[in-house]
């Protein structure tokens, strides 16, 4: 979080000291009374900041740490997603497999029973009376047709039982190689799971961090806060570009002073890649959910050719994103505790790529 005081002259320094002294009394009362990360037996920094300054770094520090993993988060999640979606059909799978074995088995069994009455009544021991009852007819001619077809039944017969007994080794094996898809499916699920409730704790711990140092920050007056709150520039006399691009530069900065929340993707509150993955939706153009896999679509442009509409991707790995207003200014939702706002473009942080996804 930055700083802006608005405040002039000697009357505005002395307020600042004032501030300033007030809130190094409270940070100093809060953080002592609270438990450590390392007391609750969690990682995380026991030295807590007992200074504004050392406050407000600590703040953009864990805010940071924060989004990080919380952009962790939302990629594990959709990991799992798919993960599921697999073990699923695998299951599905082994289902259909066992099913056509079992009707496979079937139809063998069927035809091996119609072969072995058809090669009974064709045997030369076989009852006449039986043959006749089969062959229905006392015509000569028709008695040697029928016989001809009661030999080819019987061909059918076994060739179908052939048939029958190849695919349920084929569809034996489907079961197998099925059963074995939905193991390692489930296997990979259960690890991604462990991942995901181990980032889970973590984002906890840090939003427990977080929260201590806005403890302090709310112990201020209004009046106080003021001077330390950055909201950022005005939209007001923006240039809207034509097209789509217009319309997502609009959408996002329709949406300054809407707050930041974890995983949020609007309509009344977001995290940085929910902000532009809702933009961009409002043209149609799907943009994957997390800012590093955003940073993989449409074309790189240098920093001196940037224009409204383009994205721009902090740290290294990337996971944080703003989207370009101009030259020099972006509109980005910030962190936890902060809103949707607009910022110089190089003060949000060290830049990793610049995207471009329509023109």
């Amino acid at each position: 979080m930055g700083v802006l005081v608005r405040s002039g002259g000697w009357r505005g320094a002395l307020m600042r000291k004032m501030v300033f002294a007030a809130l190094g009394a409270l940070i100093a009362g809060l953080l002592s009374a609270g438990p450590t990360a390392a007391e609750e037996g969690q990682p995380g920094q026991t030295d807590q900041p007992t200074t504004v300054a050392g406050l407000m770094g600590r703040y953009k520090d864990l805010s940071n740490q924060a989004e990080r993993v919380n952009e962790d988060l939302l990629r594990i999640q959709e990991e799992l997603e798919v993960k599921r979606n697999e073990s699923k059909q695998a299951v599905e799978r082994a289902g259909a497999a066992r099913k056509q074995a079992d009707d496979s088995r079937s139809r063998v069994t069927q035809a091996q029973q119609d072969k072995s009455r058809v090669d009974a009544l064709m045997s030369s021991g076989g009852d006449l009376n039986a043959l006749n009852a089969f062959l229905t007819s006392n015509s000569q001619a028709d008695i040697v047709t029928r016989m001809q077809a009661a030999s080819m039944a019987s061909q059918l017969s076994g060739t179908a039982a052939q048939q029958g007994r190849i695919a349920i080794v084929e569809a034996e094996r489907a079961v197998k190689d099925a059963a074995a898809a939905q193991t390692e499916a489930r296997k990979t699920e259960a690890a991604i799971e462990l991942a995901a409730a181990q980032v889970q704790r973590r984002r906890d711990e840090l939003a427990k961090q977080i929260a201590l140092v806005q403890g302090a920050l709310e112990r201020l007056t209004p009046q106080q806060k003021a001077l330390l709150q950055d909201n950022g520039g005005s939209a007001v006399g923006v240039k809207i570009p034509d097209g789509d691009v217009g319309a997502v530069l609009r959408y996002a900065l329709a949406q300054i002073g809407r707050p930041y929340v974890w995983g949020a993707i609007g309509p009344i509150s977001f995290d940085c890649s929910g902000l532009m993955q809702t933009a961009y939706k409002t043209v149609g153009y799907n943009l994957p959910r997390v800012s590093i896999q955003q940073a993989t679509v449409g074309q790189s442009i240098a920093r001196a050719d940037i224009r409204a509409g383009d994205m721009i991707f902090y740290y290294s790995p990337v996971h944080h994103v703003a989207m370009a207003i101009d030259s020099n200014r972006a509109v980005h939702a910030p962190s936890a505790g902060q809103n949707v706002k607009i910022a110089q473009i190089d003060a949000i942080g060290p830049i990793t790529v610049i995207r471009r996804v329509m023109n």
